[in-house]
């Protein structure tokens, strides 16, 4: 460990919390940094930044961290903003030579255009980690500006009035820095935000991170497996996802974005800073604001934001109003956001139990708790039931069996052991899990079935 300043009961849980993790999701390294105030009490990095060698994971790694890099971009928006350079209220095509259906700059912050995704960082992220080629012309600015002129007819609302994450949003908001700047978006995120912030050695820069001699190795996950792959640099959405850091100079980020400045550096002002975290438009997922989402935890407000690039993956957040703060980064991207495992290390640090407050920690626990091998009566029929990401799969075994149903929660609240199994035809069956002292039995159709 690298150093602590957690009580001796803290650290122990957050070791637990983040090792238990780890091995669950079969995720080679993982580095964590938490802010108390503004003081740096907990940095330390999990497992092998790179299997081969079996070299440590420290919270110095550099990793890939995808879409929190969004808040940089947001950032640079306001800073812009506060120089006179632009508003967020101006209409994209005042700066571009693109119209992404008549939306403004704050329609691309809060990924409220109306345009849905068009999966151009998918397509150069599966490219360049070599993962699967989908064939779409997308090498320069010419291409990408071609892809989102021609996606008209892919509108789906007005500016506003629906969510779509977008990538390429982002990408075009990188573009705006860039025309209003003078410099290219790497230029000026590293001049204006990175050195003021001392995060010296995170960059944009593949051969920075290549000539560095503590980096991530990316790791896709094959059927749960890890497999190294390349580094997915993708120099056309830099904006979007393309920085890499290591969690321990995130910590100077969070310092800045909890208290509105950093060893008397501030970019921007409190106003600004506060325009980035407010919840602009609603979410699933909560209120969205500039590069940063809110989230209810605990009774207290979490403002965050994870990224992944498939092969790596982070989350950063902090409590509005102070207190704490979390650095989260990984080399692989398991089938869910960081968002819950950092939220679970806010919810321990606030003293509760990552299960209640984090419904992630708690659904899967109670899920795992009923898979397992099942029999009817006297084993007439046999069945194992297994957890495939937030819903079950039932499996019959022997003739007629089928290729087996899945089983998904009924509720938000699973501990109530209801659950409808999809059939083939479309068609729902009520499923039920009971519990007591002689142990799991599953009801579905005719069947009642005992855990052995």
């Amino acid at each position: 460990m690298d150093s602590s300043k957690l009580s001796e009961t803290d650290e122990r849980a957050l070791e637990s919390l983040l090792v238990e993790w780890q091995t669950d999701h079969r995720v080679p390294g993982v580095s964590v940094a938490v802010v108390r105030d503004d003081e740096v009490v907990f940095v330390d990095g999990y497992g092998s930044r790179d299997l081969a060698s079996n070299r440590p994971a420290t919270s110095d790694t550099l990793y890939g961290v995808a879409s929190v890099t969004k808040s940089f971009v947001a950032l640079a928006i306001m800073r812009l903003q506060e120089a006179g350079d632009l508003r967020v209220t101006d209409p994209v095509a005042d700066h571009l030579p693109v119209d992404p259906n008549g939306a403004t700059i704050h329609d691309l912050l809060t990924h409220s255009s109306g345009m849905p995704s068009l999966g151009v960082s998918e397509t150069l992220i599966s490219r360049r980690a070599g993962l699967e080629e989908v064939g779409i012309p997308m090498a320069d600015r010419g291409d990408f500006h071609y892809h989102v002129r021609n996606a008209a007819d892919e509108v789906a609302d007005d500016p506003g009035e629906r969510f779509f994450y977008s990538n390429s949003g982002y990408m075009l908001l990188g573009e705006i820095i860039e025309a209003r700047s003078g410099r290219s978006f790497d230029e000026y995120a590293a001049d204006e935000i990175l050195e003021p912030l001392e995060m010296a050695r995170s960059t944009f820069d593949a051969d920075e991170f290549e000539s560095d001699d503590n980096v991530m190795t990316p790791y896709v996950l094959d059927e749960g497996k890890p497999e190294p792959t390349a580094l997915p640099v993708r120099e056309l959405s830099h904006a979007p996802g393309g920085l890499l850091s290591s969690v321990r100079e995130l910590t100077n980020y969070l310092r800045f974005q909890m208290r509105g400045e950093f060893e008397g550096a501030s970019p921007v002002s409190r106003d600004s800073l506060d325009a980035m975290h407010a919840g602009h438009v609603d979410t699933d997922a909560g209120p969205y604001g500039y590069g940063w989402r809110r989230r209810e935890l605990s009774d207290r407000t979490v403002v965050g934001h994870s990224g992944s690039l498939g092969v790596s993956s982070s989350y950063l957040g902090f409590l509005a109003g102070g207190d704490y703060g979390v650095a989260l980064a990984a080399n692989t991207a398991p089938d869910h956001g960081l968002s819950a495992l950092g939220e679970g290390v806010l919810a321990l640090l606030l003293g509760a139990n990552p299960e209640e407050p984090t419904p992630f920690f708690g659904r899967r626990k109670r899920l795992d708790g009923l898979t397992g091998e099942y029999e009817a009566y006297r084993g007439v029929k046999r069945a194992t039931i297994s957890r495939d990401g937030e819903v079950l799969r039932l499996a019959f075994e022997g003739p007629h069996s089928g290729s087996g149903v899945t089983l998904i929660p009924a509720t938000r609240d699973i501990e109530d052991g209801e659950f409808y199994a999809l059939l083939p035809s479309g068609e729902r069956r009520t499923v039920t899990f009971e519990e007591s002292d002689s142990g799991v039995d599953c009801f579905y159709e005719r069947w009642r079935l005992h855990r052995v």
